[in-house]
C-alpha cells in the first residue's frame, strides 16, 4: 500500500540536450555560467567596479553587478534615437515617442534615455529576481524581450531589422507560491496578486484573460498576465494625460518632466523619484490613446521559497511610483494633466 506514495522521480533538466541542474542562481552568476558554456550569450567580461557586459546576438548588453544579485538589470542602446541632438520640438516628441511605441509594443521592456549621452536605453530590469529554479530559462526570456524590443525601436525609425528569437519554454506548469505555506498558483500573476492581498490587504475587483484588478483603499493597479507562466507586470494607469499628449510642445513638456526626481511637497528632506532613474525599474510610458501607464516588471518562479521577497521588492517600488505620481500630477498644470473626472473630452 506505501507504493501509493512513492516518489516521483525527478525528470532531467536539460539544456541543449545537457543536464544543468536546478540552476538556483541570481541573474549575474546565470548569465556568467552561460556565457562560459557557450553559444548565446558569450564574452561575458567585467569592465569596472559594477558594470560588466556580454554579447547577445549582436546586441552589446550592459549588467550593473549589484543590481543583479538579488535583481535584474539587462540594457543595451539604440544609439541612432538620441533625445538630446533633437533640435526641434517635433524631432523630440519623434524621440519620446519611440519610448512609448516600444514599451506598448512589447510588455514588460524599459525605455529612456540616458542622461549624459542622450542615447535610447532599453532594458529588461526587475527589482526582484533573486536565486531562481531554473533561472537560465529566466535569462532566456529575458534577453528575447530585450532583442525585440531593440527590433521594435528600429522598425518605429525606419532602421532595418529582425524578428527577435522567441526562446521555447515548456517545463514550467505551475506550482507558484509566495512561502506562506502548502498553497500553489497556476501562475507568477496569481501568486503576485495572491501575495498583495494578504499582505497589502488589497481587494481583487475582477479579471480577464489579460490581468487581474486590485484595490487597496483608494489605489487602484493591475497585474497583467504574459504568454509564460512566470512573468508579471503591476501596473497603474492614468487618463489625465490625454488631452495634452496629442500636441507635442505639451507632450515634450511632460517627458522631459518625468525624466527629473519628483519630491514630496513640503518635504525639505525627501531624496525624490526618478521615474527615468538609470538604476531603477519603473516602466512609464503613454499608450496610443494617450493613456499613461506606470508599472514594475517582475519574475515569479515555481519551486522556490524565495518568490515572497521578490515580490515585496517589485511592491515595494510600484506602491512607490502610485506615491510620486499622485505628487506629479498635483505640481503639474491644468493645460498638462486634468483629473480624470474633470478631464475635457
Amino acid at each position: 500500500m506505501f507504493g501509493l506514495f512513492r516518489k516521483k522521480q525527478e525528470e532531467p533538466h536539460l539544456r541543449g540536450g545537457v543536464e544543468v541542474g536546478e540552476m538556483r542562481e541570481n541573474a549575474l552568476t546565470t548569465v556568467a555560467t552561460l556565457a562560459a558554456a557557450g553559444g548565446e550569450p558569450h564574452s561575458f567580461q567585467q569592465v569596472g567596479e559594477d558594470t560588466a557586459t556580454f554579447t547577445y546576438r549582436g546586441l552589446t548588453v550592459t549588467m550593473s553587478i549589484v543590481a543583479n544579485l538579488l535583481g535584474l538589470s539587462l540594457t543595451t542602446r539604440v544609439p541612432e534615437c538620441n533625445a538630446l541632438r533633437a533640435g526641434s520640438v517635433a524631432e523630440k516628441a519623434f524621440a519620446y515617442r519611440c519610448v512609448d511605441h516600444v514599451c506598448s509594443t512589447c510588455a514588460g521592456v524599459r525605455a529612456q534615455f540616458d542622461p549624459v549621452s542622450g542615447e535610447l536605453v532599453l532594458g529588461v530590469e526587475s527589482a526582484g529576481f533573486d536565486r531562481q529554479f531554473r533561472a537560465d530559462t529566466l535569462i532566456d526570456v529575458a534577453l528575447f524581450m530585450l532583442e525585440e524590443g531593440v527590433m521594435a525601436a528600429r522598425a518605429y525609425l525606419g532602421l532595418p531589422f529582425t524578428e527577435a528569437a522567441r526562446p521555447s519554454v515548456s517545463q514550467w506548469l505551475g506550482g507558484f507560491h509566495y512561502g506562506e505555506g502548502f498553497n500553489v498558483y497556476p501562475t507568477a500573476t496569481d501568486a503576485f496578486a495572491v501575495f498583495m492581498r494578504k499582505k497589502y490587504q488589497a481587494e481583487e475587483l475582477s479579471r480577464d484573460a489579460t490581468s487581474i484588478l486590485l484595490a487597496s483603499g483608494p489605489l487602484r493597479f493591475d497585474v497583467r498576465f504574459f504568454g509564460w507562466r512566470f512573468g508579471y507586470m503591476v501596473e497603474t494607469a492614468t487618463r489625465g494625460f490625454r488631452h495634452a499628449v496629442m500636441d507635442d510642445g505639451r507632450y515634450v513638456r511632460i517627458q522631459e518632466r518625468l525624466s527629473r526626481p519628483v519630491r514630496e511637497p513640503g518635504n525639505a528632506g525627501d531624496s525624490g523619484w526618478n521615474f527615468r532613474d538609470p538604476a531603477g525599474s519603473a516602466i512609464a510610458y503613454f499608450r496610443p490613446d494617450g493613456t499613461f501607464v506606470v508599472g514594475e516588471y517582475g519574475f515569479g518562479n515555481a519551486k522556490t521559497e524565495e518568490n515572497g521577497a521578490a515580490f515585496e521588492r517589485v511592491a515595494t517600488r510600484h506602491l512607490l511610483n502610485m506615491r510620486y505620481m499622485t505628487f506629479l500630477a498635483e505640481e503639474f498644470p491644468e493645460e498638462l494633466y486634468s483629473d480624470e473626472s474633470n478631464r475635457p473630452n
